[in-house]
């Protein structure tokens, strides 16, 4: 074909796109499942009498690369159930030898690019919130909790249950058991839940569903799901569920420790949950320890706006979908990281509590936790804290079946200090419709904050300056974004709002003091030429004022362009103009921003290789006007997956440029690289390095972690720390190095209690 006809077909493949979303709808699917009548043996093996009874069902459709299509390989679905679990029966049809396998350990999310089925759960039919449980074709399995209609994704969440697989020449079979106790149901005559099932199938870059996931809408998007029905007179039982743990602990000093207000070289302690009703819990934690916990990776800053990193400690995490609340890592309410951690590194807990629970039509939770005091730390770089507890109160009500509204109430308490509380709340609502395309959130909120005095004094040349009272402030914050997810066109408005005097201590906002307003639209053909998928593109405006709107903080006017291939294969462009007034100076990099406007431009690259390959590349460069100077930035990742034992990914960034100032240059990189091992899908051993080379914050920190789950739930941590100033940060007194070894054992028990 010429160059030109090649041209042309692709041009009428856009012409020829449908121009409204309503070509493509994914058929209603439901199953009803069936008791079991006779014991199941988890073994991946359909030797059980029930497996001969209950129906198998392959109404399975494309979910990409062919949207809707028959898939070329067969898969079929089976549930069956008894007093206290749920049974899941997929049995996986494929070419000879087509099976591909390169990840072996628990909960890494290689899983994802491995031949793989998910069983994904709404268990109380909310359409809002699911959880995936996921195994790969060696066995290997990730579990997931999906918020917000599949916007959050929270692959650090895990739960205990059961499945195995056998591998036959022609494909594999996966046999599922999953409590009712991780699900939350109850004693009940008859229960209706939300059922999809997804297989991953890597040498086609395909993907099936049981009920089809229209893109762009999350593979969690709980109101894409199918139904599960027939569960009748299920017994139900409550789940009493405690995991202590003991550690030993070693920084390599002389000094010993077992005071838990310190970092103790000898801890005990425990995590308790009761299920109390259906999908109701109280929790507890004593003396609790997140020694085990994944490290941060590395981020660089580009402006004066703080980083957001997500939360990784499994306390926090449990009950997370009904504590939800705004807009995730721009403007929350609530950031459970703001509890326990002070610049990334934890501060000793005393315990806390939690009551939780959701119901088709509420969702409420209470939590309560109480930090220790402790002395300054030097060796890593944590200042004096006092106790402080922190309450949260949440409510929500499913009004109907597409709209919701609830209440947030949250305040801390420091012990020793006056005038230093603070609380917040707010009201929110979310709007989930037309089969989930469209929805629309928005909250209100207000926050109150004590400042304490000061006494008078005098300055260096002996001036005096006067003493100033105790004194409260007050603001507010308001919030509304719509969008529609549709298939070929995906509109988007936002509206974030907040005066100058809102401080949400407990909360996570990148811009308070600021009014912004967002409107974008993206439109996505899907031509049928040249192997591609999908092509997106469209524009964005956004503009940012003070909270009187009286002036202008920031404006962006971008536009971009990703073209996608059914291989995976992706690349990316994107341009920008932008004005930034900078109200405050502030220093970047070791230089000081002056506080003025600034005008620019930014041009973004981007590209990447499947990534269900071998080896897999993503890599980017962007050169961008930076507070009146220039900078470049190219990156790259590499993920060598080295068969099922090995994985190896590595990324580095760097940045060279300047400021305003000819002598304001910069000229340094950051990266993050992490190894896996595994020896069987329950042992492993994963190291993470991080390099930091930015002006006054050099250091290299290293994290490896050996677990091995020698039983459900319960483990066994060997995890060594370390943190190694480089370059003009050795010699600083709060950049000591840091070296930590421990050792924790947790044992998960599990007792049911008849209702």
């Amino acid at each position: 074909m010429s160059v030109g006809a090649t041209l042309a077909a692709l041009a009428w493949s856009l012409v020829a796109a449908p121009p409204a979303d309503g070509s493509y709808r994914a058929p209603e699917r439901s199953y009803r499942a069936v008791r079991t009548v006779d014991p199941i043996v988890v073994d991946g093996r359909a030797d059980e009498g029930t497996w001969g009874v209950a129906p198998a069902d392959d109404r399975f459709g494309e979910r990409q690369p062919e949207l809707g299509a028959t898939p070329p390989v067969r898969t079929t679905l089976q549930v069956a159930y008894d007093d206290l679990a749920l049974y899941v029966l997929l049995e996986c049809e494929s070419e000879p030898g087509d099976v591909i396998v390169r990840t072996l350990r628990r909960d890494n999310g290689g899983i994802f690019s491995d031949d793989a089925v998910y069983v994904k759960l709404d268990p109380t039919h909310d359409r809002r919130t699911g959880v995936s449980l996921g195994v790969n074709a060696e066995g290997a399995q990730i579990d997931a909790l999906g918020l917000e209609d599949g916007r959050e994704f929270l692959t650090q969440w895990d739960a205990v249950w059961q499945a195995e697989v056998t591998r036959r020449h022609d494909g594999y079979t996966v046999e599922y058991r999953i409590p009712f106790a991780i699900l939350g149901l109850k004693r009940t005559d008859e229960r209706i839940m939300g059922l999809e099932i997804s297989r991953d199938h890597p040498s086609r870059n395909a993907t099936y569903d049981w009920r089809v996931i229209v893109p762009p809408r999350s593979p969690m998007a709980a109101s894409q799901f199918g139904t599960l029905v027939g569960l009748r007179n299920i017994a139900g039982q409550r789940a009493i569920e405690y995991t202590p743990y003991a550690l030993l602990r070693t920084n390599f000093r002389p000094d010993f420790t077992a005071d838990p207000a310190r970092r103790p070289n000898v801890a005990t302690g425990g995590d308790v949950r009761v299920q109390i009703g259906a999908g109701s819990y109280v929790e507890a934690s004593l003396l609790t320890d997140f020694a085990q916990v994944e490290a941060d990776e590395v981020q660089v800053a580009r402006d004066r706006f703080p980083l957001f990193f997500p939360e990784r400690r499994p306390f926090f995490i449990n009950g997370l979908e009904v504590f939800n609340f705004g807009r995730s890592g721009e403007a929350q309410l609530f950031f459970s990281r703001r509890v326990g951690l002070v610049d990334g590194k934890q501060v000793p807990l005393l315990g806390g509590a939690k009551v939780y629970g959701r119901t088709k039509l509420v969702s409420y939770g209470l939590l309560h936790v109480q930090t220790l005091g402790s002395p300054s730390d030097p060796s890593r770089n944590l200042a004096a804290t006092v106790p402080t507890n922190v309450s949260v109160g949440r409510v929500r009500l499913q009004v109907t079946r597409t709209l919701n509204v609830g209440m947030l109430l949250l305040g801390e308490h420091r012990f020793g200090e006056a005038n230093v509380d603070d609380a917040s709340g707010g009201l929110d609502s979310q709007l989930i419709a037309q089969d989930g395309k469209l929805q629309w959130s928005s909250f209100l909120a207000g926050s109150w904050l004590e400042r304490p005095g000061a006494k008078a004094t005098t300055d260096d040349l002996g001036a005096r300056v006067p003493a100033v009272a105790p004194s409260t402030d007050a603001g507010a914050s308001a919030y509304s974004a719509i969008e529609y997810r549709g298939l070929y066109v995906r509109p988007t408005l936002l509206w974030l709002w907040s005066d100058r005097d809102f401080s949400p201590a407990l909360g996570f906002y990148r811009r308070p003091g600021s009014a912004r307003q967002e409107a974008a639209l993206d439109f996505a053909p899907r031509p049928r030429v040249l192997g591609l998928r999908e092509i997106v593109f469209g524009p964005r405006y956004s503009l940012e004022t003070t909270p009187e709107y009286g002036a202008r903080l920031g404006q962006e006017a971008s536009s971009r362009v990703s073209v996608n291939w059914r291989n995976g294969s992706s690349i990316e462009y994107g341009v920008s103009s932008f004005v930034d007034d900078v109200q405050n100076s502030f220093e970047l990099y070791g230089h000081q921003v002056d506080a003025k406007q600034y005008r620019g431009h930014r041009q973004r690259v981007g590209f990447n290789t499947p990534e269900r390959r071998v080896i897999g590349l993503e890599g980017s460069y962007e050169a961008f006007d930076l507070f009146g100077g220039f900078a470049h930035q190219p990156s790259a990742t590499i993920t060598a997956r080295l068969g099922k034992h090995f994985t190896l990914r590595t990324s580095y960034s760097h940045l060279i440029g300047h400021l305003e100032a000819d002598d304001t240059r910069f000229n340094f990189g950051f990266a993050n690289g992490n190894l896996d091992v595994a020896v069987t899908r329950n042992l492993a051993l994963d190291t993470l390095g991080r390099l930091d080379l930015s002006p006054g914050r050099q250091r290299f920190g290293a994290q490896s972690r050996l677990r091995w789950r020698f039983a459900p739930g319960s483990d066994i941590f060997l995890v060594y720390r370390a943190e190694q100033p480089l370059g003009d940060a050795v010699g600083m007194p709060d950049r000591e190095p840091f070296h930590e070894l421990t050792l924790k054992f947790t044992y998960y028990l599990r007792a049911f209690v008849d209702r």
